[in-house]
């Protein structure tokens, strides 16, 4: 009986022991990814859907002089890492999926990506001599540019005409 006693007691100490250092621990990433810019989130650290706790699908479309240029499928997924921004498919479909919920933006994306993307350029097409980069997110124009915080569902339309 004395025995049946301290092997509980034991049982009870070592699950409390190993649950206070995993919550430990975890707050200790919790911690450090939230002091991480959301750039350093999506270009450092791999993500898995367990992980997953900001998800997000905006849609980017891109043209250059009048015609489409796709947008490929799998920027930010390497054999080893699925970036917390990333594309499955060449739909346009942007998957924002992090361990932390921050505010990311169109230049991230492209940051992922290792592409070039302001108001004066973008995909190696530089404004001026008659041309510019215009940007609209869900149909009405926007100056933020690389700067625009992406959101759920936003149809982002990037011209160099």
């Amino acid at each position: 009986m004395k025995a049946t006693i301290l092997f509980i007691l034991g049982t009870v100490v070592l699950v409390g022991l190993l649950s206070w250092g995993y919550n430990a621990k975890t707050s200790s990433d919790d911690k450090k990814l939230e002091a991480m810019t959301s750039r350093e989130v999506a270009i450092d650290r791999c993500t898995t859907d367990m992980a997953t706790k900001f998800h997000i699908h905006p849609h980017m479309k891109i043209f250059i002089n009048g015609s489409e240029s796709a947008i490929p499928a799998e920027i930010g997924i390497t054999e080893t890492c699925m970036h917390s921004i990333h594309t499955h498919d060449a739909t346009g479909t942007i998957h924002v999926e992090s361990p932390v919920q921050k505010d990311f933006t169109v230049g991230d994306f492209f940051a992922v990506w290792g592409k070039d993307f302001s108001k004066n350029s973008i995909l190696g097409n530089i404004a001026g001599s008659g041309k510019s980069v215009k940007f609209s997110v869900n149909g009405a124009t926007n100056d933020q540019f690389e700067n625009y915080v992406m959101h759920d569902k936003d149809e982002i339309e990037i011209r160099y005409e």
